[in-house]
This record gives structure tokens, sequence and C-alpha cells, in this order.
């Protein structure tokens, strides 16, 4: 069953004109989860670029501009609460843009319930470990999981402004840390070294190989498309808020890579590379007791990436729900709140059993890794997908804005740039149990194309009408 558009004074909508651009620009910004990232990611690019991390993420932010101008250009045009799903349809038809879809839920799901698990995980071994305290990890992912559902179901001004608040403190935390490592510089370091491609442990090589897992740490700047219909000026702040959030985040992390080299030592960023939790070593050596300014970062980031990701996902279940290409629950919005609450209910369970599963069947401390993984490659597809999508999106429809540079070259030089985060995710074959996380995603792709098969038997035309549908009103 196809739900037309609803009248506004019969049914209930979702809250327009309540977010402004700096809620846009924290939703990106917390989505993309800068202190995870610093703490978990940042060692992995110092094991490929040494002490010239910073040029690995200057490239990389360079490169991630390419991909932010598709989402831009799109939010400029069709602004939607259906995000990729009317961007990828718009461009690619009903078929094409269900299955670009279907990866981005993946990537949001699985991506908001890596954090999530994983905090779980690690506060419950601090406490163990610290304290002597044994309090079960998923109960703490659990509590964590509730607090952003109701976070999220009562109001998306509640969460947005939350977000905003987390957001802001864990960049301050993690940006006081990064000037402690600037005045106390580590053992042999040289102010100069972060800048020269030649500290690289294999020159440009190097920082090539760190720019990999530099694109996937600026991941997440899109988020704040979905909630175009929540936003004022939509067409004009959703954009101005995805390269905002991304230039923010890009400047960020080149200059916490940069201080985190030289608080270590940038003569020695193989042993960097190599420890187990290097900020935690150098955290209780500069600040002592205040490192514990560094965990509370950390849920921070956990919390602030899970309530970015479910307003993101649950507005496009809203928008797919609308238009009949997942169940009619999903389009019901709440008439009190105005918010989605059957969407957010099911990204929250979905993403609480995706943590059980890994957590019970593997080990909680694989729950981050092995999820994000799958998340990372869920989203190369999208972003290829939605890449071609502004090209013939742009060709077909809006030819008098049309540009080569813009709408061609931009995204194709994204496009280009996935291959090797691809590649490297991939090959050589990862250890277990990552090794298996590849088939796992072409299992989830395979069950969207049997759901997609299922609904159009069900329904017939409803992929078609609901492309319509989007095409008719531009935005849901």
């Amino acid at each position: 069953m196809v739900v037309p558009p609803a009248n506004p004074d019969a049914d209930p909508q979702l809250r327009r004109n309540s977010l402004g651009l700096p809620e846009l620009v924290f939703q990106g910004v917390t989505h993309i989860a800068p202190a995870t990232n610093v703490v978990f990611t940042f060692p992995i690019i110092a094991l490929k670029a040494g002490p010239a991390m910073p040029l690995s993420f200057l490239l990389s932010t360079i490169i991630c501009v390419f991909i932010g101008n598709t989402v831009s250009q799109f939010s400029r045009y069709v602004p939607s609460s259906g995000g990729y799903y009317s961007f990828a349809t718009r461009g690619l038809g009903s078929r094409s843009g269900f299955m670009a879809t279907w990866s981005y839920l993946a990537y949001e799901i699985l991506g908001a319930a890596g954090s999530t698990g994983f905090l779980g995980y690690l506060i419950s071994d601090m406490m163990r470990t610290g304290f002597h305290v044994n309090i079960p990890w998923w109960f703490i992912a659990s509590a964590t999981t509730a607090l952003i559902w109701v976070l999220t179901h009562y109001g998306v001004q509640l969460s947005a402004r939350t977000t905003a608040l987390l957001g802001g403190l864990e960049l301050l935390i993690m940006l006081g840390l990064a000037v402690t490592f600037l005045i106390h510089p580590g053992p042999a370091s040289t102010y100069l070294a972060p800048l020269m491609p030649s500290s690289s442990p294999h020159h440009f090589g190097g920082i090539l190989a760190g720019m990999v897992f530099s694109i996937l740490a600026l991941s997440g700047f899109e988020a704040p498309a979905p909630l175009a219909q929540e936003a004022r000026l939509p067409s004009k702040f959703i954009a101005q808020a995805i390269m905002l959030s991304l230039a923010s985040i890009g400047v960020f992390y080149i200059f916490t890579s940069y201080a985190s080299a030289i608080g270590w030592g940038t003569g020695d960023m193989a042993a960097f590379a190599s420890n187990p939790n290097p900020y935690y070593a150098l955290s209780r050596a500069l600040w002592g007791a205040g490192w514990w300014f560094v965990v509370l970062a950390i849920i921070n980031s956990a919390v602030g990436v899970g309530l970015a990701c479910t307003n993101a996902a649950s507005r496009v279940m809203y928008t797919m729900g609308r238009a009949g290409t997942l169940p009619e629950s999903f389009g019901c919005v709440h008439p009190r709140h105005q918010t989605p609450t059957f969407a957010i209910a099911f990204v929250q369970i979905a993403g609480m059993a995706a943590i059980l599963v890994v957590g019970f069947l593997l080990r909680p401390d694989f729950i981050f890794g092995f999820l994000e993984t799958i998340a990372t490659l869920a989203v190369i597809v999208l972003y290829a997908m939605a890449n071609l999508a502004l090209t013939r999106y742009m060709r077909r429809e809006q030819r008098g804005n049309f540009t080569l540079l813009r709408h061609v070259v931009f995204p194709w030089i994204a496009t280009l740039a996935l291959v090797p985060v691809l590649v490297v995710t991939v090959y050589p074959e990862p250890s277990w149990p990552y090794n298996i996380t590849p088939y796992l995603f072409l299992v989830l792709l395979v069950v969207g194309f049997a759901y997609m098969q299922w609904r159009e038997w069900r329904n017939p035309g409803a992929l078609h009408r609901g492309a319509m549908m989007l095409m008719r009103s531009g935005a849901i």
C-alpha cells in the first residue's frame, strides 16, 4: 500500500523549521565521531604514515570535499527527509535507489551499533580493572541504547541540541589534550617532521596508505541531509552544514594528528602505532587523574554518533514508509513529539541485536572493528552510487545548472579515491573474524534485493510509485 502525501492539518508531520545551521553542523560533526576516531583510528594511520599523519588528513579532506560536493549538490536541488533514498532514486531509478538506500541503512545502523557496543565493553573493562566493579558490557550498551532511544523519541530539537552539546564538549576535550601535547613534546620530537613527506616510513607511499583510513575517519559528514524537512531554509542550510562539518573536522584532524605526533615523539611513531592505547598512556602521563576527561570524550562520542545516526536513518525510513517501499508503520509520526517513532525504535532494536550477536557469538572486544568494517563496505557502495546518481540527475533534470567540473569531474574523482579504500578493506584477507565481514555484507545486499523483489511482488508497482512520489513532491 502506498501512503499518499499527508495533509498537514490531518496527519502528524515532522516538525518543520525547527533546526538551524548550528544544530545541522553538529549533526554532521558528531556523526563523524571525532574523539572515537582520534583514539582508535589515529594509531592505524600512524602505522602507515608515521609522523606525517597531518599530510594524510590534508589530502583526505580534499578528497572528501569532492564526496561532500555530491551530497551538497543534491541537497540544493532535492532537499528531502529521504536523504540518499531521494538522491539515488532521482538519479538512478527506483530499484538502484532502493539498493543504495539499503546500503545506507546498513551503514547507519551498524556504524552506530559498533560505537555503542564498544563503549559498553570499554567502560565495563575499565570498571573491572580500575575499581574491581563488575558491570556487564551488555548492560552498559543496553543503557546507552535506551538513552539514545529516549532522546530521539521525544523530539528532534531535544536530540539535536543534546548532540550539539556532546559534540562541542568532545571537541574541546580533545583539543585541550592536543594543546597539552604541543606544550610537552615527546622524546626526539621536531615540530617540522609531521609536515615533511620524508618523515613517513615509506615517504609519499606511506602518506597515501594513511589516506585510506583518514577518508574512513571523515565519513559521516553527509548526516545533515535527512533532516531537510525539519531544517530552516533546507536548500541552503543543508548544503552549508555538510561542507562546514567536513571542513571543521578536517582541520580538527590535521591539528590533533600533528599534536599527537609531537606529543608522543616524532622519532618513534612505530611505538605509537603498536601501543594498545597510546592516548591512555599520554593522557595519564600529562593529565594524571584528568585522563578521565578523555574517557568522557569517548562516551560523548558514542552517544553523539548514536543520536546523529538514529535521526538520519529514521528520517530515511520515514520517507520510504511514506513512499510505500517500506511498511506503512515506518511513515508514522508521533502526534505530539513529531518524530518517526516506529523508525526510531527499529533502528535501536536492530542495532542492539547486532551488538548482542557479535558480543556473544564472538567477543565483545570485536564489536567495534567487526561492525564498523561492514559499515565501511556499505558506505563505499553508497558513496559510489550517489556520485553516479548526481551526474545522471543533473544531466537529465537540471541541464541549465549542469557543469562538467562540479557534476562529472568532482564525483568521479571521489569515486576513484574510494577504490583503494575498498581494496584495503578486503585485501590482504583480514584475520578472523574480520575475514567474514565482506561475505556478511554481501548477504545483507542479497537480503535487501530479496525484500525489494518481495515488496514489488506483494504490491506491484510500489517502487515505481514511490519514485514518482519523490519526483512530484521533491521532498517528503
